[in-house]
């Protein structure tokens, strides 16, 4: 995390998600381009295709491009503080077993995309299999 008392906030004007926008010319149109994307590739360079801009320091109105980096959008989305970013991080079950290949379960359906422990699971059905026999 980028410390934010260094942070340049943009002055203009903001998108409904408080994204700095100013109006450039590009190929010879005037547009509406987010002033972080060209703050950074005038210091930095080109974004390269398919990268979106990661705000290092979760400031959305600071354009500093030493608090910027180009990123995939999956990898900008992990690193946030979104539920799902927070569950993807996690790499043990609440009861404290490894998330790892052989013990995880990955759920399809309607909950698909969920993990679940596969040590879990089976004391849940060994004591699921208890109840129904001594029921």
């Amino acid at each position: 995390m980028v410390n934010t008392n260094d942070c340049w906030l943009y002055a203009g004007w903001f998108t409904d998600n408080d994204y700095g926008q100013l109006r450039t010319k590009v190929d010879g149109q005037w547009r509406s381009v987010a002033a972080h994307r060209v703050v950074y590739e005038n210091y930095k360079g080109r974004i390269p295709d398919g990268l979106v801009m990661d705000h290092l320091c979760r400031v959305r109105q600071c354009v500093n491009p030493e608090h910027l980096e180009a990123v995939t959008l999956k990898e900008n989305i992990l690193r946030g503080i979104s539920f799902s970013s927070r569950n993807k991080r996690k790499t043990h079950c609440p009861q404290g077993h490894s998330y790892s290949k052989e013990n995880t379960y990955i759920r399809g359906g309607t909950h698909a995309g969920n993990r679940l422990c596969k040590t879990c699971r089976r004391v849940q059905h060994k004591q699921y299999r208890q109840r129904r026999a001594t029921a």
